[in-house]
């Protein structure tokens, strides 16, 4: 059996990058990994600070709540009502944030979609 790090995992197109996401109207999330919150992000933002190439994936910044000195990951989903898919793909980092990175962890969006497992194509 191999280990989890050597196994390739996918990753749809429209995760690429934010200005891909951006083109398709994707809604993307950040979470805390040390107070639980989450956040909207505003692709554009994201896209005027950093450029339509940056990529998500495996991302880590600072929590922006006052008080608050954990790190916090993305989500993503491609419309209202889907599933919130991870931008979490190295296990070492997943492991580091604990249990709110776990993929069964809920999702407290109040949008009744859950989080999905990590998926990453080309």
């Amino acid at each position: 059996m191999q280990s989890e790090a050597a196994i390739v995992t996918l990753q749809p197109r429209w995760m690429a990058s934010t200005g891909a996401m951006l083109r398709i109207n994707a809604l993307v999330r950040s979470r805390c990994a040390k107070c639980d919150t989450m956040l909207r992000v505003e692709l554009e933002d994201i896209v005027a600070r950093h450029g339509a190439g940056c990529s998500l994936v495996d991302r880590l910044d600072r929590c922006r709540m006052i008080g608050c000195t954990g790190s916090i990951f993305y989500l993503a989903s491609r419309s209202y009502g889907r599933a919130w898919t991870r931008l979490l793909r190295d296990p070492a980092l997943i492991a580091s944030l604990g249990t709110v990175a776990d993929a069964g962890a809920a999702l407290a969006s109040g949008e009744g979609a859950s989080v999905t497992p990590w998926c990453r194509g080309v």
